[in-house]
């Protein structure tokens, strides 16, 4: 072989369906684009619709509250903090150790409702804003103590029986 006889390769060939989608007319080739186009756009239109796309996680907010005893500005252990959305559903119900609450929940309003032993019960109302933090004290005074218990003293009178009623009438007195 000669130093300038180069050796050639083929052309790859192209794919069977690429072939035959380049000897249709172009409006068949235009007609199918446009049909799978709509279908697309209708199944994605759907999709999102019916939220079974992949969705977007839902906006979140948190919210972070500390319940303290009115006197003494210090946090309340044991306290109980309920949840509920605006329509009245409970969302959660959280035990708090140290009187201190740190929660992510949905944007949107909120209802809270604080209770301990021995304080009286306290309901705070809170919107909660995607991506922000709210915080919030919740001052807890103590329980008035409850009144002495009230002892009605019984009067008893006492009918005098058919004996004594008969020298009462006969002697009176």
């Amino acid at each position: 072989m000669a130093e300038n006889d180069a050796i050639t390769a083929a052309p790859p060939a192209p794919p069977s369906w690429l072939s035959a989608v380049m000897r249709q007319k172009l409006s068949t080739v235009q007609t199918a684009v446009g049909i799978l186009a709509g279908l697309l756009t209708i199944g994605g239109g759907f999709l999102s619709y019916g939220g079974l796309g992949g969705a977007t996680a839902p906006r979140q907010g948190e919210i972070s509250a500390i319940v303290q005893d009115v006197r003494s500005n210090k946090p309340l252990a044991q306290s109980t903090v309920e949840i509920f959305t605006a329509q009245d559903a409970i969302v959660t119900t959280l035990n708090l150790e140290d009187g201190r609450l740190s929660r992510r929940l949905k944007e949107g309003r909120y209802r809270l409702r604080v209770t301990h032993p021995g304080f009286l019960t306290e309901v705070r109302h809170i919107e909660v804003h995607a991506g922000q933090r709210s915080d919030l004290r919740i001052s807890m005074g103590p329980r008035p103590p409850a009144p002495p218990a009230r002892v009605a003293k019984a009067v008893v009178v006492e009918e005098p029986g058919p004996v004594k009623k008969f020298f009462l009438e006969m002697f009176g007195q």
